[in-house]
């Protein structure tokens, strides 16, 4: 008796492989962004230049969050994702031959580009065609999110203390090897079923052709076109330059318009305030904070295992947040999480005991772990479903913007003040915008409260809102699978 053959779904081989190559970028980014800081400083770059060479990692990054979801769309995602990983690829060799200033500055810029199309790609893959599969295609992309945030710091500790700094840069380049493996495996399965719909149509109209007919109808045309093709082209060539041109122009004007239109309503001008104070303090936490532990003489591996805890917290945030959202209203559970996270700013420079620091990263991360969910939230209750790609892209324009004033910011103060002091005047700055953020969040839910016909009301005048459980993401970046917009204007 012949035992039947095991057979896996070709969707659930491309998931994995998607889900792989997500963990391998979140490994590469976890290793790589908080050693640049302390290998910098062993360098002697310090104060603003340091925080001038941490922030050029956003630079690119922030001006391509929007419109790199429309590159993908016009040359595929697959295409962006390779791309991406080479590119990090080959920041991994800058890193590792870096011995000053600019290579490191050069190797910033060329990370943060690679790894925001990595990001955007994969992003947009793991969603795919709307199947069975898609739940667990989400908890095993999340999984292995959170696997490669949580090991890599401790990896690179390790490999720090027993060979040097420089040598993390070659783990780094080695995960980017892996990624650009895993990349040429994945496929977009959304391109695949258009071109296989696609093929079929076509098909399907050639068999309704008369071969003979066709013949003679190409041949009798083939003479007009000739003698008409060179007039046409001198003709429609200036007029199509300049018809796209002006299409660009006006589609520029319109994401414009649109995205202005979007930062007015309350709703979700909380939603990128509390979103960019957020991505600030997390940014702290990796670039800065690094040198601080590093400062009261901890070794690599405690500094790693330290870091590790803020992404360890993130896995108790999927069922301590449906609790929290149940028992608080939006603007409470805002100023709780604000609270809590201003704690690593204000705190951090008065402890210096491994256990003491590590309650508190770890407490601040579960703060920084429920603000992901709950602006995402926002994000659904403050948009239409047509406009919610184009949310999700400010909202990852804030995130690159905190990553890059946050070093900028921190490292003028240093330069000023001392490394202490920074955490302490970088609090005093998030502060206003943490109550700024939760004023706004009780004005909308005000209003909300006042204006009747709640289900006749448009998006601008939409409450804020608590995204189930279900689509809570589990990791320290940007957007959920569950929230990404199939366009790729994720980042």
């Amino acid at each position: 008796m012949k035992k039947g053959k095991l057979r896996i779904a070709p969707e659930a081989i491309n998931g994995w492989w998607i889900s792989l190559t997500c963990g391998l970028y979140w490994f590469s980014f976890a290793m790589m962004r908080p050693i640049v800081a302390v290998y910098a400083a062993s360098l002697g770059i310090k104060g603003a230049a340091l925080g001038l060479l941490l922030a050029l990692y956003a630079v690119l990054p922030l001006l391509a969050a929007v419109p790199g979801g429309l590159i993908a769309d016009r040359i595929g995602r697959v295409v962006v994702l390779r791309a991406g990983a080479l590119a990090m690829l080959a920041s991994g060799a800058l890193f590792l031959a870096a011995d000053g200033l600019w290579l490191l500055g050069a190797a910033q810029l060329l990370a943060g580009l690679g790894q925001m199309a990595v990001w955007l790609a994969v992003q947009v893959l793991i969603t795919g065609p709307p199947g069975p599969r898609s739940e667990r295609r989400y908890a095993t992309f999340s999984l292995y999110m959170a696997l490669g945030q949580i090991a890599a710091p401790l990896i690179a500790g390790v490999i720090a203390d027993a060979f040097g700094y420089r040598m993390v840069f070659a783990g780094y380049m080695a995960a980017s090897l892996l990624l650009t493996v895993s990349a040429w495996m994945c496929r977009d399965e959304d391109a695949a079923l258009a071109s296989g719909t696609a093929r079929a149509a076509r098909g399907a109209l050639r068999a309704r052709r008369e071969p003979g007919a066709s013949k003679r109808r190409e041949q009798a045309a083939s003479g007009e076109q000739a003698a008409t093709a060179g007039r046409a082209a001198s003709q429609s060539g200036a007029a199509a330059r300049t018809g796209g041109f002006r299409t660009a122009l006006g589609r520029a004007a319109d994401v414009a318009r649109r995205c202005a239109e979007l930062a007015r309503r309350p709703e979700f001008s909380v939603m990128l305030l509390a979103t960019f104070t957020a991505l600030f303090i997390t940014d702290v936490r990796t670039a800065y904070l690094p040198l601080y532990l590093e400062s009261l003489g901890m070794s690599a591996s405690r500094l790693g295992l330290l870091i590790s805890l803020g992404s360890l917290s993130v896995l108790f945030v999927r069922p301590l947040y449906p609790r929290l959202a149940r028992r608080m209203r939006p603007p409470q559970l805002l100023l709780l999480t604000s609270a809590v996270s201003l704690l690593l700013l204000f705190v951090t420079p008065l402890l210096q005991g491994t256990y003491s620091l590590g309650l508190l990263i770890f407490a601040t991360g579960l703060a920084l772990g429920v603000n992901q969910p709950m602006t995402l939230g926002m994000i659904s209750g403050s948009t239409q479903p047509d406009e919610r790609g184009l949310g999700v892209g400010l909202r990852l324009m804030a995130n690159r913007a905190a990553q890059l004033f946050s070093p900028l910011l921190l490292g003028a103060f240093t330069a000023l003040a001392g490394l202490q002091a920074a955490f302490v005047l970088a609090g005093v700055v998030m502060l206003p915008l943490c109550l700024a953020s939760v004023l706004l969040a009780r004005r909308g839910e005000r209003r909300a409260t006042r204006e009747p016909g709640e289900e006749e009301r448009g998006a601008d005048e939409a409450p804020l809102q608590s995204p189930p459980a279900a689509s809570m993401p589990s990791a320290s970046d940007p957007a959920s699978p569950a929230l990404s917009p199939r366009t790729g204007g994720t980042m």
